[in-house]
């Protein structure tokens, strides 16, 4: 094989690269599509054409019609926002507990089998800021529900403004909660009585909080339930 032939093409499936030059004792192939490059040295390409990897055609014999794309028109990846990397984080932490739970075989997803196992997940990851044994039980349903797909635990809501970043994960789940079953259950929507029955339910979830000597929940705003609503 002349890999210095300037006629040799080397084809990876749909993908043809022509040898380029040689680069001290690599050969750098050119992407005949996208004008990329890529370096390898002589005998591990010669091993990759003798195993069938490569294979070997003339220029001639590349078809008459090929899409050719700069690099620079090829779209990059998306960047991640400040916003996304929270979600997955948050995601990553509600699926320890659930992971755990279920590799515990819990027998029940009430709160005399949870809250000692929260209690413990908590101390074993450094979790300041543990579930109660209601929102570990909701985090479960949907990851079951999903098929056992983690991305199920990615927070619903992402926070907008400074007031929604400071709320806890677990008071944007239990305004959702809250709003979710008003909705199915209502066809007008009297914002004050979402908002009061949002804070019965975050009463009684921090008078659980209390119990296992966790830090009080802060209720959001009326106005920010009423744009919840609004924004669905």
């Amino acid at each position: 094989m002349d890999l210095q032939n300037p006629d040799l093409i080397l084809v990876k499936r749909l993908s043809e690269h022509s040898c380029s030059y040689f680069a001290g004792t690599d050969v750098v192939l050119t992407d005949i599509e996208s004008g990329g490059r890529f370096n390898f040295a002589k005998p591990r390409l010669e091993k990759l054409v003798s195993n069938g990897q490569l294979r070997t055609i003339a220029r001639r014999e590349l078809p008459t019609k090929l899409t050719f794309k700069r690099l620079s028109n090829v779209k990059k990846p998306k960047a991640e926002t400040v916003e996304d990397l929270a979600a997955k984080q948050e995601m990553a932490r509600r699926y320890k507990y659930v992971q755990g739970a279920i590799e515990q075989s819990v027998p029940a997803y009430t709160e005399k089998w949870l809250a000692p196992f929260i209690a413990q997940k908590a101390v074993e990851i450094n979790d300041s800021s543990p579930p109660s044994w209601r929102t570990l039980a909701h985090w479960n349903k949907a990851f079951v529900e999903s098929g056992w797909d983690k991305h199920a635990l990615i927070p619903r809501h992402k926070a907008k403004g400074n007031r929604t970043k400071q709320l806890p994960q677990e008071v944007h789940d239990l305004i959702g909660d809250v709003i979710n079953e008003y909705l199915r259950t209502h066809t007008v929507v009297r914002y004050q009585k979402v908002y009061d029955q949002f804070l019965e339910q975050l009463d009684t979830l921090n008078a659980e909080r209390r119990e296992a000597d966790l830090v009080e929940l802060k209720p959001c705003s009326y106005r920010w339930i009423v744009n919840r609503i609004q924004n669905r």
